[in-house]
């Protein structure tokens, strides 16, 4: 796996793939000449359209994650605007090539199918690990330490581009001068629009960018406010990791949340800067709300603890490979041998 995709949603999300069907017996290879029952893949390079397409001819069954809708790669690096169009016929002939799809949301699921995809398509969480995400005050301690944070901390992590809200981060910041903001996440200045550079350049005098974390935990236990401004997300990992580690969590009202980030209940949901910012000093000033916010939000995530997005995982697998309904399946013990091989593609960039 590449550096760069090691650090983003989707090589997290794989990485986790790997952990939770480890913790339900099941073995993965990621060596193509091993023995195995199914390939499983996450990416959509043009390596990967090969893959799923040799892997037919073999007769092997083809499970495909649906990380990456044209939406969502609208508003990213410089050009992806123009070519979403382009990008959106691609994925409807790559995605067509599984025999099953998996998408982390529901709402994945029907943004797939309004492309014309017929094939089977069943929501299971990305999921996260919650033996690691979890209230720690010796990360919390580390992560301030390490990262120079002092008094009330809103954060935020993704890549610096503009789909995930970076610039109304900045403008929502410069509402509090008084107060921490810091952003995690990636910067290439030479792939993003000059606006976000500009921006960047300019940024408010209490907001850091502190990149790439090799350990997000210390960010989401040294930061007190999560404040996710993204305008389009297939599910978002970083929003279970700050539940998980027990932080009030502010989102954009966008569908994606619909069904499971419920506003005045385990989040507070804005459409636009003044809502956040709003919302920002209501947490603040609302220490009650703020505990019952992020206690909801804790109990929230560990419904997508990977012991049970593994046992969704194998189940799936299962359906393939025996051609069975997967709806029936769901919820079913697992019964299949703890032998069983599946197969992780090696994930390349482009």
């Amino acid at each position: 796996m590449s550096a760069k995709l090691k650090g983003s949603g989707i090589g997290r999300a794989q990485e986790q793939q790997c952990t939770a069907l480890q913790m339900n017996g099941v073995a993965t290879t990621r060596d193509a000449n091993d023995t195995f029952d199914v390939i499983d893949i996450n990416t959509i390079f043009l390596r990967s359209l090969y893959t799923a397409k040799r892997m037919r001819r073999r007769g092997k069954p083809v499970v495909i994650h649906s990380h990456t809708t044209a939406e969502d790669t609208k508003d990213s690096f410089r050009l992806t605007t123009t070519i979403a169009p382009l990008l959106k016929m691609y994925l409807t002939y790559f995605y067509s090539q599984a025999d099953l799809i998996i998408s982390p949301t529901e709402y994945t699921k029907n943004i797939l199918r309004t492309y014309g995809i017929k094939n089977r398509i069943i929501p299971i969480s990305n999921g996260i690990d919650t033996q690691i995400f979890r209230p720690d005050e010796h990360a919390r301690e580390r992560g301030r330490a390490a990262y120079g944070l002092e008094g009330t901390v809103v954060y935020s992590v993704g890549h610096v581009f503009r789909r995930k809200g970076i610039l109304d981060f900045f403008e929502i910041a410069r509402k509090f001068p008084d107060t921490a903001f810091a952003w995690a996440g990636l910067y290439h200045p030479k792939l993003v629009e000059s606006e976000v550079n500009n921006a960047v350049e300019h940024k408010p005098k209490n907001l850091k960018l502190v990149g790439f974390v090799p350990d997000i935990k210390w960010l989401h236990c040294g930061g007190d406010i999560f404040l996710f401004p993204s305008y389009c997300e297939n599910q978002g990992i970083v929003i279970l990791e700050a539940a998980a580690c027990m932080k009030p969590v502010i989102v954009r009202d966008i569908p994606v949340y619909d069904d499971w980030l419920h506003h005045g209940e385990n989040c507070l949901k804005a459409k636009t800067n003044e809502e956040f910012a709003r919302h920002v000093q209501t947490l603040m000033d609302d220490k009650r709300l703020a505990e019952k916010l992020a206690k909801n939000a804790h109990d929230m995530a560990q419904g997508h603890d990977l012991k049970i997005v593994g046992g969704e995982l194998k189940r799936a697998y299962e359906s393939v490979i025996t051609n069975d309904d997967i709806c029936s399946l769901k919820g079913q013990p697992m019964n299949s041998p703890d032998t069983a091989e599946y197969q992780h593609i090696k994930n390349r960039p482009l």
